[in-house]
């Protein structure tokens, strides 16, 4: 028995739907973890997260200008000071290396 404010069919449709979406998701490649370590003013960064959305890439976006723990983390991953830098599960693209990011999130 469901109580709320829908008919039992309401309730009946959302799951199915919510079961397919789980389904379709398991189906698909593992998603990466990707983060973008960035800064207000720098152009690159912009790109570099123009380009994730163009192909639908979720990102966690770290502003190393406002956060000098995050910025001394992306420094010793990478050894490099320079925004931007994208971290794919663990591996680090300095700058707008669009054939690297291509390579590591498995596009085109």
């Amino acid at each position: 028995m469901v109580k709320g404010c829908h008919d039992s069919s309401y309730y009946k449709s959302y799951f199915e739907h919510i079961i397919y979406e789980l389904k379709a998701d398991a189906s698909d490649k593992p998603t990466k973890r990707v983060t973008v370590y960035t800064t207000p003013t720098c152009p690159w960064c912009t790109t570099v997260k123009n380009f994730l959305k163009k192909h639908g890439v979720r990102y966690t976006e770290i502003n190393v200008a406002a956060d000098q723990s995050a910025a001394q983390a992306m420094v010793s991953k990478s050894g490099q000071q320079g925004v931007p830098q994208t971290e794919i599960n663990g591996e680090m693209v300095i700058g707008f290396d669009q054939s690297k990011l291509n390579r590591l999130l498995e596009l085109k």
